[in-house]
């Protein structure tokens, strides 16, 4: 983790962009992973356009300055920190191909560069103009985060076959894309209520109109109904190193129960879901729901019970049998060489 004193001041205009990022997170104007993701490079971006120096380093630690005060201001919003680390792994990979260019050009073997002084390796694209070939990738990343969503929906039917009883958790609007991929009479469907009960029971009305034989149940019938059940399908706030997912409140009582009558468990993860956080870093996930959510005011109860309603679940790697990414299938065990390909190690504490 490189210290403080390294970063770059960020200018006067990057940080009324960044405050108005993290307003419209917080006021709900900016909802769904995919938008705040998209928002974040977006933001990102502009930080590298308007940035004074145009080398690696001083472009590394602009993205970085900005990244440690939006996830200061947003750490359950995780998406914000990975896109972060995706921009810094692009100017990495810029500054690298840059590096062998200029051993090219100079007939200078690449062992002796990657030898010398970090100093003197850090200068030698200094005379370069990084930002437009990092625009080039910022806008490969904006593509596969366009199309991310249709990317995961096109597997559906590969996993998701006739007949088969199909359980998912709450509503999501990507497993609600992902269900509606497979067709309208391949399968049936429980829906189990999640703490959103109303977003829940409109997610099972769209389905049961476009014609998707759901039904709606609460979730402590899930013990009785699972043992019928083909497959549990569900999202996840995001993947965590080690393949544990952290999830709505709630999730991990419905894969506790898969995994005793042995279901396979499905999540649904787009790469920008990934992070190289592992579950005991808790200072990102220490979130309370209002206590009305498990217990209503109005009960005989609620007037002597402390209530405490967290809003995420950690569901362990054992408990999940395949992720479906961008790309295809991952086991849980496979989840480590995703983020070595996504992200630098030294971009993982930002």
């Amino acid at each position: 983790m490189p210290p403080l004193d390294s970063m770059q001041e960020l200018d006067d205009k990057s940080i009324e962009n960044i405050v108005r990022f993290v307003t419209d997170v917080r006021t709900g104007k900016l909802k769904g992973s995919n938008k705040i993701a998209s928002a974040s490079v977006d933001l990102l971006e502009q930080i590298i356009i308007e940035a004074s120096n145009t080398n690696a380093l001083s472009l590394i630690n602009a993205v970085r300055g900005a990244g440690r005060r939006l996830i200061n201001a947003l750490p359950q919003e995780l998406v914000v920190a990975n896109m972060v680390r995706r921009v810094m792994r692009a100017i990495r990979d810029e500054q690298r191909a840059l590096i062998n260019q200029s051993s090219e050009c100079s007939g200078e073997s690449l062992q002796r560069l990657v030898l010398a002084a970090p100093s003197r390796r850090a200068t030698l694209p200094s005379h370069q103009d990084m930002r437009e070939p990092i625009r080039d990738h910022i806008a490969e990343l904006q593509a596969e985060l366009e199309a991310s969503t249709s990317s995961i929906c096109g597997q559906a039917k590969e996993h998701i076959h006739a007949d088969e009883l199909i359980l998912t958790y709450g509503a999501s609007s990507l497993v609600e894309k992902f269900l509606k991929a497979c067709g309208t009479k391949r399968f049936k469907l429980l829906l189990v209520e999640s703490p959103e009960v109303n977003e829940s029971a409109a997610m099972a009305a769209r389905l049961s109109a476009y014609g998707i034989n759901v039904t709606l149940v609460n979730g402590c019938a899930v013990g009785a109904l699972m043992s019928r059940v083909n497959k549990v399908v569900v999202g996840g706030r995001a993947t965590l190193a080690g393949g544990a997912v952290l999830g709505e409140g709630g999730l991990l009582t419905i894969t506790t129960v898969a995994a005793h009558f042995t279901v396979p468990v499905i999540v649904l993860s787009p790469l920008y879901k990934l992070s190289p956080l592992h579950s005991s870093d808790h200072s990102h996930f220490e979130a309370l729901a209002p206590p009305y959510t498990a217990l209503p005011y109005m009960t005989g109860e609620s007037g002597t019970t402390q209530v405490f309603a967290p809003v995420y679940d950690f569901v362990p790697p054992d408990h999940v049998t395949l992720f479906i990414t961008n790309l295809s299938g991952s086991s849980p065990s496979y989840i480590y060489r995703l983020l070595s390909e996504l992200y630098d190690p030294n971009d993982y504490q930002i």
